[in-house]
């Protein structure tokens, strides 16, 4: 946990400018500590900005977008949407999407009091944790039958954005259209490797063709000369 600042995992004292951090956490939201966790992981593996995490949990909500799921991933149905995260199961967490969303609202909210851009806003931290347990029962089979206890959980989130240099954000811009430039040479070097395989399975055709035409104009050849004979 965080020096001075509690419920915070990020080590905000080592930070030498803290005037470009906003802060914000949700505490025991009614929602599966899975789901949370495989939302923040998509959030951080992808590296985005805030207003771009706002807008792909809104597109989860309405399920143009999934989350895939790479860790609690039994029984998950494969979803269209993850081709470009090239994984295949996923779903559509709809409650912990609406409550993370709230908590990404407010880091929004507490940026602007601070007089941060909003654009430039990166999410360096977005972390879920189990809360507290909230509620235990016994789970009964039957009369004196106890098969164990029901434990209910909250979840518990905590956002860190930053305010990032225009000259970082360049850099970063600059590395993206890189990425995209070796992408698009790949496809197109694939593409004309197979170009290059058609063409040479249509000259052996051609080969072949011309062999046997070869071959039926020798016979023609010797059955006339045998002919005259």
């Amino acid at each position: 946990m965080g020096k001075g600042r509690s419920g915070y995992s990020f080590p905000l004292y080592e930070l030498t400018d803290e005037t470009r951090i906003a802060l914000a956490r949700g505490y025991e939201l009614p929602i599966k500590w899975k789901h949370a966790r495989e939302i923040c992981n998509a959030i951080m593996e992808r590296g985005m900005f805030l207003h771009e995490a706002i807008e792909y949990l809104k597109a989860v909500m309405e399920k143009k977008a999934a989350v895939p799921f790479k860790r609690f991933k039994g029984n998950v149905g494969h979803r269209r949407e993850l081709h470009d995260w090239k994984w295949a199961p996923g779903r559509y967490p709809y409650k912990a999407a609406k409550y993370i969303l709230r908590v990404l609202e407010n880091a929004l909210n507490n940026a602007r009091d601070k007089g941060l851009d909003e654009k430039r806003l990166k999410i360096i931290l977005i972390a879920a944790h189990k809360s507290r347990i909230l509620r235990r029962r016994p789970d009964r089979r039957g009369p004196g039958l106890l098969r164990g206890w029901k434990v209910k959980r909250g979840t518990n989130l905590e956002v860190v954005v930053m305010e990032i240099p225009e000259e970082i954000e360049r850099e970063e811009e600059e590395e993206v259209e890189e990425e995209l430039m070796k992408e698009e040479a790949e496809e197109i070097t694939a593409e004309e490797k197979e170009e290059v395989a058609e063409e040479e399975a249509i000259g052996e055709e051609e080969e072949v063709e011309e062999k046997l035409e070869e071959e039926v104009e020798e016979e023609t050849v010797e059955e006339e000369e045998g002919e005259e004979e």
